[in-house]
């Protein structure tokens, strides 16, 4: 009888348990992830720890709430714990809960567990802490489903500091007792568990996502980067990404919010950096190209009023036509300061200031020796927005200083100013090439502002080997490279190139020739309107049979059309449906994305913006020819589809061949032909493009 009883009781307790992991993982809650803020719990002066847990889940596009109740998150599918397991973190209740939510299928993600209570939990028998590791390495040879997106080299690596400091960020090592080592410091002890536990899952993360999310966009992070800039540095993404993999691998045909406009792979931003005479005068030849393909771009203006040792006045009332000139083929203006000082940085000599500054109060010198005079923060930012807005009837958003300097009052002046974007900062230097909401102050305490940073990606500025008439493809091919390896995690990618020198126009024009398909080129300030509209969306999901469903609340319809949803291996669905909150459907184009994925949009490109040029019809040849106008010499670029017999010649007014440039067969692919234009008298000209029987006439203009 006994042994009947005790038999009942189990059965009963094993149904009891599987009606509860039912409960979590049959409601739309078990497709969101609950935030468990532990600010208070454990004392925290500031919300860096919870703003850095948030950020991971609003980058990945996870569907999540924020809670400090443990009884509310436990009725979620995925707990994200915001910061550390400590001793007093939690009460005895409230570890019993945590320990019964993750046996009845939860899954739990905490970082830094310290509190032994846990050690059967996170199958782990000892912990210590160290702030002399240099490296998280992820077993990536375990092919665990939360790797997922990690499938770079620099992301199964990352980077903690450099290891020449004594002293890096804290992380903690675990002794594994039963769980799954998922990833090693550089002394081999185990920084992220992974174990099973009753119907559930529970992983240990060995540091704090403050330590490496904030810290890293404040560029506090111990010089752990391993590149500047134009290279591919993953760090904080990889921590994103994991966390990413970790949802995906639990929440069955999971939805996340996508991170690159329309039903894009990556977005490239264009901006140009307008700081010097030459800069002014050649900047034309980048924007008549890029009108003549759609783009719109962005143009950083340097409005330097003042003759100093650094540089001319060469903001004056010969450049404001030569501005209105680019504003009016559609481009979009932006500030690169007034002076371009390379001392900017140095908040002894650029305080902060105050505002009201004016082009005849605000004076600042540099001699071109030692240190600027009469400099501020406010003043840099405050006069240049105000010469821009009243000469242009604009409202300038965006900001990059100069040499990329930044001080640390820079974020106040902007956020006092107006300003809403920034783009200084490098993407290496700061370990993520994501969006990210700035802080005043420059630390990790500090105020969240409305200004919103782009890091810049690849420039035309080498520490070593600078960009030449020479060299500018090897450039290219290292662009296209982080281009390449940030369309694999959706990343985008903002190019920064100074138009002074024509040679680095055919750069440009070489890289978006190259550009493999689905990367949506754009510019800084349209990017940054997708990215901070994208941030006030919230969703959810659920799925029934062969059915998802993605819920939108009715208050934020109609999206905006950049916006779109990838659902995790959504191929393998019968149906897919987007609704409002009361079953009202929303109309969405699908189409297969990445392997067994369904990508949902709302509209296709528009005809403006896109380009990846493999996406032009077969049908339909492209050519171009820049400089044009042209003084001496002109470079034809065209593409195509398959080995082709093909012409180009220059025809004058009355159709007459003044040279024939080609008449013969060529390969598939993009071609370019270099022309001597010096023979020929001022004047417009054609160009006659023929590829066996198909054929584009455009016109060329000789102007000495």
């Amino acid at each position: 009888m006994k042994k009947f009883v005790q038999a009942v009781i189990v059965i009963y307790l094993l149904v009891f348990q599987t009606a509860l992991f039912s409960q979590i993982n049959s409601t739309t809650n078990s497709r969101v992830v609950a935030l468990l803020d532990l600010t208070l719990k454990n004392a925290e002066t500031s919300d860096a720890e919870l703003y850095s847990a948030r950020y991971i889940l609003k980058t990945a596009g996870i569907p999540f709430i924020v809670t400090t109740d443990i009884n509310v998150a436990k009725n979620y599918g995925t707990v994200l714990a915001s910061s550390k397991f400590d001793l007093t973190t939690f009460t005895t209740p409230e570890k019993d809960s945590v320990i019964s939510y993750v046996n009845r299928g939860g899954v739990l993600i905490a970082p830094n567990v310290k509190d032994p209570y846990f050690n059967n939990l996170f199958g782990i028998s000892a912990n210590l802490n160290s702030n002399a590791r240099y490296l998280v390495k992820f077993n990536s040879f375990l092919n665990d489903p939360s790797f997922k997106w990690l499938n770079d080299t620099m992301e199964q690596t990352i980077s903690l500091g450099k290891n020449t400091y004594t002293a890096v960020i804290n992380s903690r090592n675990y002794t594994t007792a039963g769980a799954l080592s998922l990833a090693v410091f550089d002394d081999n002890t185990t920084a992220i568990t992974k174990k099973a536990s009753g119907n559930g899952t529970a992983y240990a993360l060995g540091f704090s996502f403050k330590n490496l999310i904030v810290t890293n966009q404040q560029n506090l992070d111990f010089n752990a980067h391993r590149f500047y800039s134009n290279g591919f540095e993953p760090t904080s993404d990889a921590v994103m990404l994991f966390v990413k993999g970790i949802y995906l691998a639990h929440a069955p045909r999971a939805v996340w919010l996508h991170t690159s406009p329309y039903n894009s792979k990556t977005s490239l931003m264009i901006t140009h950096d307008i700081d010097a005479t030459s800069a002014y005068d050649t900047m034309h030849y980048y924007s008549d190209y890029e009108n003549s393909m759609g783009i719109k771009a962005s143009y950083f203006f340097t409005t330097h009023y003042i003759n100093d040792g650094l540089l001319s006045d060469f903001y004056n009332l010969n450049s404001i036509p030569k501005v209105q000139d680019v504003l009016n083929k559609g481009h979009i203006a932006g500030s690169h300061s007034v002076g371009h000082f390379p001392d900017f940085d140095e908040e002894n000599v650029f305080p902060l200031g105050v505002l009201g500054n004016t082009s005849s109060n605000y004076l600042p010198y540099n001699f071109g020796t030692g240190s600027t005079t009469a400099g501020s923060v406010l003043g840099e930012t405050e006069v240049s927005k105000k010469l821009l807005d009243s000469n242009f009837g604009l409202n300038i958003k965006t900001f990059r200083a100069g040499y990329l300097c930044f001080n640390d009052k820079i974020i106040n002046a902007l956020d006092t100013t107006g300003y809403t974007n920034s783009t200084t900062l490098s993407a290496a230097d700061i370990l993520t090439n994501f969006p990210f909401q700035q802080r005043k102050d420059r630390s990790t305490s500090g105020m969240l502002t409305n200004v919103w940073e782009f890091p810049m990606t690849i420039s035309d500025v080498f520490s070593s080997n600078p960009i030449s008439t020479t060299n500018y493809p090897q450039k290219v091919a290292t662009w296209l490279d982080v281009i390449n390896r940030n369309m694999a995690n959706n990343a985008p990618n903002v190019l920064l190139i100074h138009p002074t020198r024509l040679y680095k126009l055919t750069a440009q024009q070489n890289l978006l020739n190259a550009l493999p398909a689905g990367v949506f080129v754009t510019n800084l300030d349209k990017f940054a309107e997708y990215w901070q509209k994208r941030d006030q969306i919230a969703f959810t999901s659920k799925i029934s049979n062969d059915t998802l469903t993605i819920i939108v609340p009715a208050a934020q319809l109609p999206l905006d059309p950049m916006l779109s949803f990838v659902v995790d291996k959504g191929q393998l669905l019968t149906h897919i449906k987007a609704q409002d909150e009361f079953g009202n459907p929303i109309t969405v184009i699908k189409s297969n994305f990445n392997t067994n994925d369904i990508i949902l949009y709302f509209e296709n490109y528009p005809a403006l913006g896109i380009r990846s040029y493999s996406d032009l019809p077969a049908n339909n040849l492209f050519i171009n020819c820049f400089p044009n106008p042209s003084n001496n010499n002109c470079n034809f670029d065209f593409r195509l589809d398959q080995t082709s017999k093909v012409k180009l010649e220059i025809t004058d007014m009355l159709g007459n061949e003044i040279a024939m440039l080609i008449d013969t067969s060529l390969n598939e692919g993009w071609q370019s032909v270099s022309f001597n234009t010096s023979d020929l008298s001022t004047g417009i000209y054609f160009y006659k493009l023929k590829v066996d029987s198909k054929s584009v006439t455009k016109k060329l203009i000789i102007s000495r």
